[in-house]
């Protein structure tokens, strides 16, 4: 007799809900089963909204080409000027070339830029351009100087018993000799002036000689690194002085200089050839008439300034690649600069408010070795010059300004920290209030906390780390747009969202994760902000403008998705049956996406949704996908399908053609699970 079957034993599988209404960045460093479902393992061209949901990118627009690589893009107030290939340009007009082709820095001090490109530095005044050498200032290096002889009268009186009186020291010539008003005979030998007779008691003895003179003076400024040219300057007491000696001998052939006080206390300048003859081998300046005695009692009144070329001195500055502004406090009255190839572990700082003057003396090895100093950092009122390779693993020094009792200024090292060593010069950005740089490791950061102790260990790119190590780092171009930290390698460009942190896990030692996200599908060489607007530069010097409300690069499609984490369910070895998928897309006026599948491996096409996600728009009226619908409020699409006998299942939504948008708010799949999982 058959079995009768009593289906009252038997339930429904139970209806299951997965729904994600929030969400993060893209996690390319966990493993697949382990991606958090607000993460995407794989999602190029997006980026967060103003609530951190995934959308497309803006596409970029040509802007303009320049003719050779675009190495560096620097603002003076209104006026930017493009570091293309050796030239540079304002406003797509070549203003000076000679450059070196690399990527260069420059800093604001004043209302000029300073540019330093590794092999001139130049100067910008917001019209034109001129090397760093030319206008220099020219310093002072001593005064209260002698000249090399004076006229000079001794008096005495005589007693009507000594034939012999002692003369100035170092007398090179007797000039006159009288007693009693009268000139007389006289033998002059060993410094002394001997007579054939006792002057009588009384008598008043003259006696005028020229001397030589100590050059003497007091030091008052080092001589400038970056200009040939100084100044000496002289207090002539006797108005009988015309022979002067520099410190410098084999002078350059350039113009020398002189000025002297008149009487009323201006100085006039004189001209050589015409008021002084100049001998360059050894330094010397003779005048053909006396130089007058100072009209001020002890105020220099001759100042002499002279050319010579300093081996090395200028290349010293020229050479150098990197830079920052930095003073005391942590402000920006000056710059320092390293990078010089032949002194990689010394750096070089300016005048106060003056890059025109790098005393000779302004610089410091903080390096030892082989090291080189790799960039810097500004962390509160210290400056963190960053070390690779790092002797005992101390990375950074700190140091910061310190004015001694004389009003000098000197930038002492205070402190080191131990970690990760700095891997590429182009990294270093202040972002929300902490310094990011770029390390093997991934990017890191400094905090206050750092500063007090003696390490530090903050990295803030877990989620990319494994991705971007793989990249060519030490060649990285980074830059801040908005809220992120972006670095540029080879064709990809990183995202760190700095306005989007993650206490979860992943870097141990780290208090949080800044959210990532990634772009691909062109070169930016460098990138730069302006006017709110990302830029960048290429290789074949092309400038492009990320522009917001635009989808297409320069025409062309940017192919942008997000992909779910890989679904496997409460029990991963059971079946799942999908039974329905909802998707919250955002609402755009010309907005497409692509809902695909991935099964067993294999990636299929679910469902397309257009001109129903758009709304109309003048702005972006599009005839093909055209719709009068006024709604701008996120849709809600839902697709009813069957998908059966799956131990895992992919989704993402896709968004692949030009001028089309897309935005991710909410992701649902309604499944059961039920039976074993077998193939």
């Amino acid at each position: 007799m058959p079995k009768i079957l009593n289906f009252e034993n038997y339930s429904a599988p139970v209806k299951k809900i997965l729904e994600i209404t929030s969400f993060a960045g893209i996690d390319l460093s966990s493993a697949p089963a382990d991606v958090d479902r607000r993460r995407s393992p794989d999602a190029p061209n997006m980026m967060p909204d103003a609530l951190g949901n995934p959308v497309k990118r803006p596409g970029y627009t040509f802007v303009e080409n320049l003719g050779g690589r675009i190495n560096g893009s620097f603002a003076l107030g209104e006026k930017r000027v493009i570091h293309a290939g050796d030239s540079l340009f304002l406003d797509g007009e070549k203003i000076w070339d000679g450059m070196a082709d690399e990527i260069s820095t420059a800093q604001v001090i004043g209302e000029r830029l300073y540019i330093f490109d590794g092999f001139e530095a130049l100067v910008f005044d917001g019209n034109d351009v001129h090397p760093l050498c030319d206008g220099a200032y020219v310093p002072t290096v001593l005064i209260s100087k002698n000249a090399d002889e004076a006229e000079i009268e001794t008096v005495l009186k005589g007693d009507g018993m000594s034939t012999e009186f002692s003369v100035e020291h170092g007398t090179k010539e007797i000039i006159s000799v009288s007693v009693g008003g009268l000139s007389t005979e006289y033998s002059f030998a060993d410094g002394k002036i001997v007579f054939e007779s006792a002057p009588a008691e009384g008598d008043e003895i003259r006696i005028k000689v020229l001397a030589g003179q100590e050059p003497g003076g007091n030091l008052k400024e080092e001589f400038n690194l970056i200009s040939r040219r100084w100044k000496e300057s002289f207090l002539c007491r006797t108005g009988t002085e015309k022979k002067f000696s520099l410190s410098k001998k084999h002078l350059s052939e350039g113009a020398i200089m002189a000025w002297v006080m008149d009487e009323n206390g201006g100085m006039i300048e004189k001209t050589e050839g015409e008021d002084f003859f100049a001998d360059r081998e050894e330094g010397k300046i003779e005048f053909f008439e006396p130089v007058p005695k100072a009209p001020v009692s002890g105020e220099d009144n001759l100042i002499i300034e002279a050319e010579k070329y300093f081996e090395g001195y200028e290349n010293r500055i020229n050479r150098c690649r990197r830079s920052i502004a930095f003073d005391s406090g942590g402000t920006s009255g000056r710059i320092f600069l390293c990078g010089n190839p032949a002194e990689m572990n010394r750096d070089f700082w300016c005048a106060a408010g003056d890059p025109s003057y790098w005393p000779d003396n302004y610089y410091s090895d903080i390096a030892s070795g082989e090291a080189e100093i790799i960039g810097y950092s500004i962390i509160g009122g210290y400056l963190a010059a960053h070390i690779s390779p790092a002797s005992d693993g101390r990375s950074i020094v700190l140091r910061e300004a310190k004015l001694d009792e004389d009003g000098n200024m000197s930038f002492p090292i205070v402190r080191h920290l131990q970690g990760e060593e700095a891997a590429s010069p182009n990294s270093f950005i202040y972002m929300e209030k902490e310094p990011l740089f770029l390390t093997k490791r991934g990017v890191y950061a400094i905090t206050s906390e750092d500063v007090s102790g003696e390490k530090y260990t903050q990295n803030r790119s877990f989620y990319i780390n494994k991705a971007l190590c793989r990249e060519d780092i030490k060649n990285a171009f980074c830059a801040g747009w908005k809220q992120f930290y972006l670095i540029s390698a080879g064709r990809k460009l990183y995202l760190l969202d700095t306005g989007q942190r993650s206490y979860g896990r992943g870097e141990p030692l780290s208090a949080s994760q800044y959210e990532c996200y990634l772009w691909d599908g062109f070169e930016a060489r460098i990138l730069w902000e302006d006017g709110g607007n990302l830029f960048f530069g290429d290789s074949e010097g092309n400038i492009f403008c990320f522009t917001e409300g635009k989808y297409s690069d320069d025409g062309k499609a940017i192919n942008a998705y997000w992909t779910l984490p890989d679904f496997s369910g409460d029990i991963f070895w059971k079946n799942k049956t999908i039974r329905t998928v909802a998707i919250e897309a955002a609402a755009f006026p010309q907005n497409e996406i692509r809902l695909e599948l991935k099964k067993d491996g294999f990636w299929s096409v679910l469902r397309e949704w257009k001109s129903r996600i758009s709304f109309f728009s003048w702005n972006a009226l599009n005839w093909g996908d055209f719709t009068w619908s006024g709604n701008g409020e996120p849709r809600t699409l839902t697709l009813q399908t069957k998908i059966r006998k799956a131990d895992k299942i992919g989704f993402r939504i896709v968004c692949d053609k030009a001028d089309k948008a897309f935005g991710l708010y909410g992701f649902s799949i309604e499944y059961t699970e039920n039976g074993r999982f077998g193939k």
